[in-house]
């Protein structure tokens, strides 16, 4: 049977999907109904799982979720270009122990709210742009294009015949200079968390307030 090729835009503001191929959704269920019927023409998301049940026995099972796979692949893709190493690092760890509490029926305990007050604040609230991929067969896709206003990687940053402005000859191994580009994105991250009302600093938290650091660098 011969599945075409298809391409697929997927939209998302502050870690949330609200369209895809330029449809917005209201509606969660719809727009994750829409999802697994894309992702499904092209048999996205199966996986054959041998895995540890909760009463501590192996068991294998074969699974079909193309609309999460789908959703999935392009938050990963926003958040890669988005969140520095090791926010991604933290990223991926915070969201094995949430899975696992979410397995244990555990997703309303004090620790599985901790976890994701902190996915949700400090690195959903940053995943707004757009991914499109074209979709073939079963896992086989490309990713074709990424766009977000808050995409820290810049390829001007790297490119060693231009980018001069950057960075020189002379040090172009060295660690300090690479170093001040994350120190660079992280700054622009405080802003982007501001905008989005996460560091209204109180009296009471040992956060300086952004606007001040902003009117500090003029």
């Amino acid at each position: 049977m011969k599945i075409p090729a298809e391409e697929v835009t997927v939209r998302f503001e502050q870690g949330h999907p609200v369209a895809l191929n330029g449809k917005t959704f209201s509606d969660d269920v719809e727009m994750m109904l829409e999802a697994n019927r894309i992702g499904g023409r092209h048999g996205l998301g199966m996986s054959d799982q041998i895995e540890n049940r909760i009463i501590e026995a192996k068991s294998r099972g074969i699974y079909e979720a193309p609309g999460m796979a789908l959703l999935h692949i392009a938050y990963e893709r926003l958040l890669t270009g988005i969140h520095n190493e090791d926010t991604i690092e933290q990223y991926h760890s915070h969201g094995r122990q949430l899975g696992k509490l979410l397995y244990q029926g555990r997703w309303f305990d004090s620790q599985a709210l901790m976890l994701r007050d902190g996915l949700q604040r400090w690195v959903a609230s940053q995943i707004t742009g757009e991914v499109t991929l074209e979709l073939r067969r079963g896992n086989d896709y490309s990713i074709l294009n990424t766009v977000s206003d808050n995409l820290t990687y810049k390829a001007e940053r790297l490119t060693m015949e231009k980018g001069e402005s950057v960075f020189s000859p002379d040090d172009r191994i060295g660690q300090l200079t690479m170093r001040n580009l994350d120190i660079t994105d992280t700054r622009e991250k405080l802003f982007g968390y501001a905008k989005a009302g996460l560091l209204t600093a109180s009296s009471a938290t040992g956060l300086p307030q952004v606007e001040n650091l902003e009117n500090k660098g003029k």
